[in-house]
C-alpha cells in the first residue's frame, strides 16, 4: 500500500501549493478534485477486489495467484500517470503565477493591484467619454450648417438705374413686308423659296378653290341672329304696329319711351304713396290699442293699487322704446342706401337723357331709380310712425283712452279704406309692369335686327374681300421666309411670308413683354448699348407686332437702322428709354420677395457665439422706387452695405438660420 501513501502524498503538496492564491486555488482545485475522486475510485475499486478475492476459495486464490500480479503491476502505472499529470499542470500554474505576480509593482498586494486596475479601468472610460463629447460639441456647428438653407448675398449699394428697355437683334439689309391674308385658307401649293427672288404680284401661294372658315362661321352667325329677330317679332308685349314700325326699318324713339314709363311710374307712385300712408294709419291705431291694453284702473286692478297707476311698469316702457329706436335706426340706415342709388342716378344722368348706345341700360337704372323713389317714401313712412309711436309712449298716461276696443273702430274703417287703396295699387302696378314689357321687348327687337344687319354686313365683306385661286407678292424683293407647307391652312391675319424689299435700309427687331412695349412708342428712337463703338448710328421704332410665339406676353419691336459702320448679318443691341440715375440703395432684382403685406427684402444678421459666426434672414419691407432689368431702387429701413439674400436652396422667412454659400456676389 505504499503506492496509496504517496498518491496522497502529492495530492496534498498540490492542493498546499495552491493555497498562495485565490485564482489558482480555485482552478486547481476543481481539477485535483475531479482527478482525486477518480483516483479514490480506482483505489476502491481496487480494495473491493481484493476483498472479493479474499472471499474465494483457496483453491482460486492459488490459481489466480499470477493473475493479481499483473493486476497489481497495471494499478501502478495509472498512478504513476496521474501523479505526472498533477506534476505537469503544477508546474503550468505555478508558471502562470510567477508571470502574474511579475507584473504586480513592488510594494502592492494582489488585492490593490485589482484595485488599482479597476480605478484605470474607470477612468480610461470617463477619458474616452469627454474625448467624444469635445468632439460632437467642436463640429456641431458643421453638422447643424449642412440641414441650413443655403444662400446667396448681395450688398446694398450706390450704384446707377437705367429703366430702359433692352434688346438684341440681327440686322437684314433692307425692310421686309409681310405678306398675310384676312381668311383661313387651305393651301395647295407652294410655288417660292427662301432667298427666291420675286417680282410685284408674282404667285407665292395656290389655294383650294373653298369658303374660309371665316366666311362659313359669318354666314351661320347671321343665320342665327336672323332666327332670333324673326322669334322676336312675334312677342306678345309689343303692339302690332310698332312690330310692323320695326320691322320697316323705324328707329325707336326713346324720348316716347320715357315718357310712357315716366307716367306708368308716377301713377304707381301716386297709388304706393297713399296706399302706404293708410297701412301707416293702421299700424299706428294697432299700437295704441297694444298700449292700451296694457293699462288697468284702480277699480280693475286686483293688488287694489292708486287711481291711475297702470300695470306696466317703467322697465316696459323702456323696452318698448328700445325696441322703437332700433327700429328708427334700421329705416334711417335703409334710407341713407335709397338716397345714395337716388343721386348717383341723378348724377349720372342729368335731366334723365339717354343715348341710343345705352339705352337698354338706361332703362335698367332708371327703373332701379323709381324703385328706389318708392323705397324711400315707404321707409320714411314707417320710420314717422315710430316716431309718433315713440312719443306717444314717452306720454304714456296722456292717451285718448284706456280702453282698447276704442281702437277697433278706428282699425277696421282703416282697413276698408286700404281695400281701396291696395287695388288701385295692384292696378297701377300691373299698368307699370305692361309698359315696361313693351319697352323692354321693343328694344330687344331693335337690338336683334341690329344684329341681324350687322350679321349679314360682315358676310358681304368678306365675299367681297375672299381671295381667290392665288396669293401673290403685293411688293418686289426676296423671299426671307415662308410659313406654311402645301396641304396645311392658314391662320387669319398671320404672316404667310415674308419679302425683303430692294434697297439699302437695314432693319432688325427683338422681343419686349406686353408691359415693356406699353411705355414706348412708334417713331421713338433708340441708342446703341455701345454708342461709343459707332460713329453716326440712328435706330428707330418703327411697329410694335405680336410675338407669333407668345402673342399674349410679348410683343415684337421693329427698327430701322443705319449708320457707316452697320452691315447686314451684325448684331446689334439697342436701348430705349431713360437716362441712368444714381440711387443710394440699389439690389438686385432677385433680392425682391413680395407677399400679402408687400414687398421686402431679407437681410443677412451675423452673431457672434463662441463656436463661431451665426447668420440670421431677417425682413425689411421696402419700396422699390426704380428698377431696370438687372437691379432694383428701393427705401427702407436698411443701412447701406447691407447684406441681402439673392437666392437660397430652400424657401426661408424672417427669423430662419441659413449658410452661406462658399462665395458671394
Amino acid at each position: 500500500m505504499s503506492k496509496d501513501k504517496e498518491f496522497d502524498k502529492n495530492r496534498s503538496a498540490i492542493i498546499g501549493n495552491e493555497s498562495d492564491n485565490e485564482e489558482i486555488t480555485g482552478i486547481i482545485s476543481d481539477g485535483s478534485k475531479t482527478d482525486n475522486d477518480n483516483s479514490i475510485s480506482e483505489k476502491e475499486k481496487y480494495e473491493r477486489d481484493i476483498d472479493n478475492e479474499q472471499d474465494t476459495t483457496s483453491e482460486d486464490e492459488y490459481s489466480d495467484s499470477g493473475s493479481d500480479e499483473r493486476s497489481d503491476e497495471e494499478d501502478d502505472e495509472d498512478v504513476d500517470d496521474l501523479e505526472k499529470a498533477f506534476e505537469e499542470e503544477t508546474r503550468r500554474m505555478n508558471a502562470k503565477k510567477l508571470k502574474r505576480d511579475a507584473r504586480i509593482p513592488k510594494g502592492m498586494t494582489p488585492q490593490e493591484y485589482k484595485a488599482q486596475k479597476r480605478k484605470d479601468a474607470i477612468k480610461n472610460i470617463a477619458i474616452a467619454f469627454l474625448a467624444i463629447l469635445l468632439v460632437l460639441t467642436l463640429f456641431s456647428n458643421t453638422i447643424m450648417n449642412v440641414t441650413l438653407p443655403q444662400v446667396a448675398t448681395s450688398y446694398v449699394a450706390s450704384s446707377e438705374i437705367a429703366p430702359s428697355i433692352r434688346g438684341t437683334g440681327t440686322l437684314t439689309a433692307g425692310s421686309t413686308y409681310d405678306v398675310v391674308i384676312t381668311q383661313t385658307r387651305k393651301i395647295a401649293t407652294v410655288e417660292v423659296k427662301v432667298g427666291q427672288t420675286v417680282k410685284k404680284d408674282q404667285v407665292l401661294f395656290t389655294l383650294e378653290d373653298a369658303e374660309s372658315e371665316e366666311l362659313e362661321a359669318a354666314k351661320t352667325a347671321a343665320e342665327d341672329a336672323k332666327d332670333a329677330y324673326d322669334l322676336a317679332l312675334f312677342s306678345a308685349d309689343i303692339p302690332a304696329d310698332d312690330i310692323l314700325a320695326i320691322k320697316n326699318g323705324s328707329a325707336l324713339s326713346f324720348d316716347s319711351f320715357l315718357k310712357e314709363l315716366a307716367e306708368a311710374n308716377e301713377n304707381y307712385s301716386a297709388a304706393l304713396q297713399t296706399d302706404t300712408d293708410v297701412q301707416a294709419q293702421i299700424d299706428e291705431y294697432e299700437y295704441y290699442k297694444k298700449i292700451a291694453s296694457l293699462y288697468v284702473t284702480a277699480d280693475e286692478d286686483r293688488d287694489k293699487a292708486t287711481s291711475g297707476t297702470t300695470t306696466m311698469s317703467d322697465a316696459d316702457i323702456v323696452y318698448q322704446q328700445k325696441l322703437l329706436e332700433e327700429e328708427i335706426t334700421n329705416l334711417t340706415a335703409e334710407i341713407e342706401k335709397y338716397d345714395a342709388i337716388i343721386n348717383e342716378f341723378e348724377r349720372n344722368h342729368p335731366n334723365a337723357q339717354v343715348y341710343e348706345d345705352s339705352s337698354e341700360d338706361f332703362i335698367t337704372e332708371y327703373n332701379s331709380y323709381r324703385e328706389a323713389i318708392d323705397n324711400k317714401y315707404i321707409a320714411e313712412s314707417k320710420k314717422g310712425v315710430a316716431e309718433r309711436e315713440k312719443a306717444k309712449l314717452a306720454d304714456f298716461g296722456n292717451l285718448e283712452t284706456r280702453n282698447a276696443s276704442y281702437y277697433d273702430g278706428l282699425i277696421e274703417s282703416a282697413k276698408e279704406n286700404k281695400n281701396q287703396t291696395a287695388a288701385a295699387l295692384t292696378k297701377a302696378e300691373t299698368a307699370r309692369k305692361e309698359v315696361l314689357a313693351k319697352i323692354t321687348a321693343e328694344i330687344a327687337l331693335v337690338q336683334k335686327r341690329t344684329d341681324y344687319e350687322q350679321a349679314k354686313a360682315k358676310v358681304d365683306k368678306l365675299e367681297e374681300t375672299a381671295i381667290g385661286a392665288t396669293v401673290n407678292a403685293p411688293v418686289a424683293g426676296t423671299i426671307t421666309n415662308v410659313a406654311y407647307k402645301a396641304g396645311e391652312n392658314t391662320k387669319a391675319n398671320e404672316t404667310m411670308a415674308t419679302i425683303q424689299l430692294e434697297g439699302q435700309v437695314l432693319t432688325m427687331s427683338f422681343s419686349v413683354t406686353t408691359e415693356q412695349a406699353k411705355k414706348v412708342k412708334v417713331g421713338q428712337a433708340a441708342s446703341a448699348q455701345n454708342a461709343w463703338a459707332y460713329s453716326d448710328l440712328s435706330a428707330v421704332l418703327t411697329s410694335i407686332t405680336n410675338d407669333s410665339s407668345d402673342p399674349n406676353g410679348h410683343k415684337v419691336l421693329n427698327f430701322e437702322v443705319s449708320g457707316t459702320d452697320l452691315s447686314a448679318g451684325q448684331s446689334l443691341s439697342l436701348v430705349l428709354g431713360e437716362n441712368a440715375v444714381t440711387y443710394d440703395l440699389v439690389v438686385p432684382n432677385s433680392a425682391i420677395r413680395e407677399d400679402n403685406n408687400g414687398k421686402f427684402v431679407l437681410i443677412l444678421d451675423s452673431r457672434s457665439t463662441p463656436f463661431g459666426n451665426r447668420y440670421i434672414a431677417r425682413r425689411a419691407d421696402v419700396t422699390v422706387v426704380a428698377s431696370d432689368d438687372a437691379n432694383s431702387a428701393i427705401t427702407g429701413n436698411i443701412d447701406p452695405y447691407s447684406y441681402v439674400i439673392t437666392t437660397s436652396t430652400a424657401p426661408i422667412s424672417s427669423g430662419d438660420q441659413v449658410r452661406l454659400q462658399d462665395t458671394n456676389s
